[in-house]
């Protein structure tokens, strides 16, 4: 069986979550490692007299040489002959006794110190009665989660590397493919590296996770914000649907059946120029500026299909997407387009070509996502939802894009979030409908990424 097996996918995940167990963010480049490389021994001494050290782990191996009682061991690796059964005569341990190394069985052995590494899991997943997909489930941890690393271990014939841990006060074998070394799974900062941050940086920084249950941190609202421009539509285009900022314009997304355009803003909030209307939009859900394809990318939701908009001759063009997504932004930081789909925020290659990169869950509000928008800048991922209410249910998650950690959610008291960009000072800017208004509003929220690096 495949090495995905090991692990419990998207939908089983949901249901973990519901079982008070988090949902799993999948990291970015998760840093898998070798038995090898975690460099872990046991020490222990042979329990019978005669015994073969021999030379591969079977009976029917040629015998390099015959230990005592007593005979003192150091145990490099845990092999198991069968596919389910963890008996000590389906065992056999890679030992070095003396200057001669080669297997011996399990039964022969005592063990009187296991290895003691710690590490965590990158993803949700299965610990095992022995290493292999064939073997029974003993449990399930989060993504995140905190065990001590035993032995190496695997199958007779199998080259997946596995690991003999102890977690949660049980013992069992997990894969080492969604294991890493260490604490923690994402980057944290210590009380020194958090004097002098605000205090809305400071509720962001303090508790990286891998998702699960929303942690509201702050809100955004008249008295911690600021009006940097009004925007009023265009001819028949009245309802905003996505901003995109080039570092010198504001490209304003209109959609709805009364018309589709894009209206350029200068910062200072002046209005430049706008698109043709262009019906075969649709409904559209986000838009970003993509600086080198020098193109803007519009989402539809709930389709593959997406359009290209050319800012130099206002000229719109066709393309897709490998899933059907909705809000989207691009981060100069990571060089990378994150979209927010039905199954969770993606992130494509930024070259026009839309490449795959990769797929992490996101935090539960416990509420229907009425609407869902992405952004992203400096290196973070900013995903806006809003529920049936979107005059008073609005959120916005705020995830790091290095380790994918979720850092909090904010609470938006200024009508339903559209889009989210980051200024060239760091800022993020919000755009927000009013709801019913024919004005609608940039605002500068009190968040900066330059506080959360």
């Amino acid at each position: 069986m495949k090495k995905k097996n090991a692990i419990m996918r998207k939908a089983v995940t949901l249901m973990l979550a519901a079982a008070m167990i988090c949902t799993a963010l999948p990291v970015l480049n998760a840093p898998a490692f070798t038995a090898e490389a975690a460099s872990l021994t046991a020490s222990g001494k042979i329990n019978d007299d005669d015994v073969n050290l021999r030379k591969s782990a079977t009976t029917d191996s040629a015998s390099i040489g015959v230990l005592n009682k007593g005979a003192k061991l150091t145990i490099h690796q845990e092999v198991f002959t069968g596919t389910t059964s963890n008996a000590a005569t389906k065992r056999w341990y890679k030992v070095t006794a003396g200057s001669k190394t080669g297997y011996v069985r399990a039964d022969l052995v005592d063990i009187s110190k296991y290895g003691s590494k710690s590490a965590v899991s990158t993803d949700v997943l299965n610990y095992r009665k022995g290493p292999a997909t064939t073997f029974k489930v003993l449990g399930t941890m989060g993504m995140g989660a905190q065990m001590k690393l035993q032995l190496p271990a695997k199958r007779s014939g199998s080259k997946e590397s596995w690991y003999r841990v102890k977690v949660n006060g049980n013992t069992g074998y997990v894969i080492s493919d969604y294991v890493k070394l260490g604490k923690s799974l994402f980057i944290t900062k210590t009380k020194k590296q958090l004097e002098g941050k605000s205090d809305l940086a400071k509720a962001l920084l303090r508790n990286p996770q891998g998702g699960g249950e929303a942690r509201i941190v702050y809100t955004f609202d008249t008295s911690n914000c600021k009006k940097l421009f009004s925007i009023e539509g265009y001819k028949n285009a009245k309802v905003p649907q996505g901003l995109a900022f080039t570092g010198s314009e504001y490209y304003v997304l209109y959609g709805m059946a009364a018309g589709q355009a894009i209206v350029t803003y200068s910062t200072k909030g002046k209005r430049l120029s706008s698109s043709k209307f262009s019906f075969c939009i649709g409904h559209p859900n986000g838009i970003t500026w993509d600086p080198a394809t020098k193109r803007c990318y519009i989402f539809k939701g709930n389709t593959k299909r997406i359009y290209t908009w050319n800012p130099v001759n206002k000229k719109f063009g066709k393309s897709k997407t490998p899933y059907s997504s909705s809000g989207v932004g691009y981060d100069k930081t990571t060089d990378l387009i994150y979209a927010s789909s039905r199954t969770g925020i993606r992130a494509y290659s930024s070259d026009g070509s839309f490449t795959h990169k990769k797929l992490f869950t996101r935090c539960s509000h416990g509420i229907f996502h009425y609407t869902q928008d992405c952004g992203a800048g400096g290196g973070f991922i900013f995903h806006g939802i809003s529920g049936a209410n979107k005059k008073t249910t609005n959120y916005l998650d705020v995830y790091r894009a290095a380790d994918n950690a979720y850092l909090g959610s904010i609470k938006i008291k200024l009508g339903e979030i559209e889009s989210a960009v980051v200024g060239n000072d760091g800022y993020v800017r919000l755009l927000i409908n009013t709801m019913g208004n024919d004005t609608d509003y940039i605002w500068k929220t009190p968040l900066n990424v330059n506080e959360l690096k």
